[in-house]
């Protein structure tokens, strides 16, 4: 019985290589091991996002395809941003996930439905590219895939490294720049935009303001 099981997994991965053979975007963030269970919680939450196929014209929500999957026992105690002040806090890690997909979405020219940035610059990605999640303060990062075939997201931690990639069914037909202004002191806030601008040929089509964000 395991080896028909383990027969049809290698079957089924044959398949969706063969399927999402395009890669759309990749996107590789890095974080500190063995200072508490980060490490642990973000190859928890990258284990549920590993294999997601998003269909066309439907919306991702993390907190419904990875935070709401994973049960207490599989998370651990790291540092996490609550409000103004960073502490020690369950499940810390997940925002990193979160944060890293976002930016290998926009990477990716999909459609970001929903997105909030953390309250203060995080160590991990650039100021305007994070999304924090919260299940509990109903916080979610949410995709959309505005195509008319599927994508498929490939998350995996090697070391110290989170990437995240995104194929397609087809192969990718624009090139795409993201740009994060240098960040400017507004009052008591630290102040970013963040542009995505799209090509074709090497001749830019579009641009557009991804977010305006502000952080203590």
């Amino acid at each position: 019985m395991k080896k028909l099981i383990f027969l049809l997994l290698v079957a089924c991965c044959f398949c969706y290589a063969n399927e999402f053979k395009y890669r759309w975007a990749t996107y590789t963030t890095y974080f500190n091991e063995h200072i508490d269970e980060r490490q642990t919680n973000i190859k928890v939450a990258a284990r549920y996002l590993d294999g997601f196929v998003l269909l066309p014209k439907t919306i991702f929500s993390f907190n419904d395809e990875v935070t709401s999957r994973i049960s207490e026992n599989e998370l651990g105690t790291a540092n996490t941003l609550v409000g103004e002040k960073r502490v020690p806090g369950y499940g810390g890690g997940l925002c990193q996930v979160s944060s890293t997909l976002y930016a290998a979405a926009l990477y990716a020219g999909l459609s970001i439905f929903e997105r909030k940035p953390h309250s203060k610059i995080v160590s991990y990605i650039l100021p305007g590219l994070d999304a924090t999640v919260s299940k509990e303060q109903g916080v979610d990062l949410k995709i959309y895939n505005p195509y008319n075939f599927k994508f498929i997201i490939r998350a995996s931690v090697d070391g110290n490294a989170l990437s995240i990639s995104i194929f397609g069914e087809k192969p990718k037909m624009r090139e795409i720049e993201i740009i994060v202004s240098k960040p400017e002191k507004q009052g008591d806030f630290i102040y970013t935009i963040t542009t995505r601008r799209v090509f074709t040929s090497g001749k830019e089509i579009f641009s557009e303001i991804v977010s305006r964000d502000y952080y203590y």
